[in-house]
């Protein structure tokens, strides 16, 4: 049976959503770490954000590559089981793929969630050292 226009549109359309979130993914983790230093600086106190904002992305690429190769093995028909249409819609595409947007979107919530904690950091205001003069008489 062969492939509907229609069809051939869906699985291509979703193909490439799957490649922009892992490219997307994998080029704010690249950047990230490249400026990790600059981002980051001496400071530690919210690292954790971006830390698990990596290993998140990471999750979100993982998954995207089990919904492109969920995509290639749909499309190959079971031998002699040629009534059946391939679909996008299968679980076994559409688990992979609804982790991967929704590690992506966490990932991305982690990474707002750093910019602000760090941000906030640097531009609130640090109390002055006080100072204790001690005076004795004598």
């Amino acid at each position: 049976m062969a492939l509907s226009e229609q069809r051939k549109a869906a699985f291509d359309y979703a193909s490439d959503s799957t490649k922009q979130l892992i490219t997307l993914a994998t080029g704010i983790i690249a950047v990230s770490i490249t400026f990790s230093t600059d981002v980051i600086g001496n400071t530690t106190a919210h690292r954790w954000a971006l830390v698990a904002a990596w290993i998140v992305y990471v999750v979100s690429i993982v998954f995207g590559v089990w919904a492109l190769l969920a995509l290639t093995g749909t499309l190959e028909l079971e031998s002699g089981d040629e009534t059946v249409a391939p679909s996008i819609r299968g679980f076994n595409v559409t688990f992979p793929t609804a982790v991967q947007i929704i590690a992506f979107v966490t990932a991305t919530g982690l990474l707002v969630v750093y910019a602000g904690l760090t941000l906030d950091a640097k531009t609130t205001p640090k109390p002055p050292a006080t100072t204790v003069t001690v005076t004795t008489t004598g």
